[in-house]
């Protein structure tokens, strides 16, 4: 894909990490470009955000899942002088973040809500999170995220939507080999989202595929009355489309209700419909 921007004089370092998982070991020149390749197309649409949504600077920032620094190199050559979180559940891959690109290390929970982040962000990047996250960890990923971000701030995160499914649903070979496609599939074409737990993943980890269509975000966001998407991008990343959201606070009224906590919270019997004196109420004089 054509560059966005010309970064080519960026001072990015290039060392790479002996147990990155996003790069074989015996990986040829091509497949090492095109990891850098990618880590290159990140910061372009991060700064895209930044332009979209008038943000000169990002003075800090959080890169999750950080891996052993794909992006987070590239972050650190453009926002040198950001004050920037490496998190990440592979402890490997912050430590290696820590100490060759200078980020802050904070080792991740399953429980994000467990991560002791005292101050908010400034720009969070999330590429390739959700993605893999059942339905409730999906919307819990994003409470949090709307949480650490600042006001005024934004989030750039990476979903799996219909070019996935497509490539699935055409037979494609090596997209998702380990997971269950026909149920995948038919989940996806019924809700608009979809999950299946990798083979090899087991049920405490619970890691898998998901799927989440372009509509099925923008329902799922327009809960959050504090959060305005600036720009959804099909195939931006790679095979994965990219969401960019942008926190100002009391922006919507929540007509459509609040963000749920599913992951905190126990499946219950369904709530009774709201009363006309309610919010609905107010507005309309009722």
């Amino acid at each position: 894909m054509k560059p966005l921007y010309d970064f080519s004089q960026l001072a990015v370092d290039r060392t790479l990490a002996p147990r990155d998982g996003m790069l074989a070991k015996d990986a040829d020149a091509v497949l090492t470009e095109q990891y850098f390749d990618l880590g290159r197309r990140a910061l372009e649409l991060i700064h895209f955000s930044a332009e979209l949504c008038d943000k000169p600077h990002y003075p800090n920032i959080l890169d999750l899942p950080c891996g052993h620094g794909r992006v987070l190199r590239w972050l650190r050559a453009h926002y040198h002088y950001a004050n920037i979180t490496a998190c990440d559940l592979e402890r490997d891959g912050v430590d290696f973040c820590a100490q060759q690109f200078g980020a802050k290390p904070v080792y991740s929970e399953v429980d994000l809500h467990r991560l002791p982040f005292q101050n908010q962000f400034d720009l969070i990047w999330v590429g390739s999170l959700v993605t893999h996250l059942r339905h409730d960890r999906w919307l819990a990923t994003l409470d949090c995220l709307v949480k650490w971000t600042k006001e005024c701030g934004v989030i750039v995160f990476t979903t799996q939507g219909r070019t996935v499914s497509s490539l699935l649903a055409r037979g494609r070979r090596n997209v998702a080999e380990n997971i269950d496609k026909p149920a995948l599939l038919e989940e996806f074409a019924r809700t608009g989202f979809a999950y299946q737990r990798y083979f090899e993943s087991n049920a405490e980890e619970d890691y898998g595929l998901a799927l989440s269509s372009p509509e099925w975000v923008m329902r799922t966001l327009q809960r959050y009355p504090d959060v305005i998407m600036r720009a959804y991008l099909e195939e931006a990343w790679g095979m994965q489309d990219v969401v960019m959201l942008y926190k100002k606070a009391g922006h919507y009224e929540p007509i459509l209700g609040v963000p749920e906590m599913n992951a905190q919270a126990e499946p219950g019997p369904a709530k009774p419909a709201a009363k006309s004196g309610g919010l609905l109420g107010k507005l309309f004089g009722k």
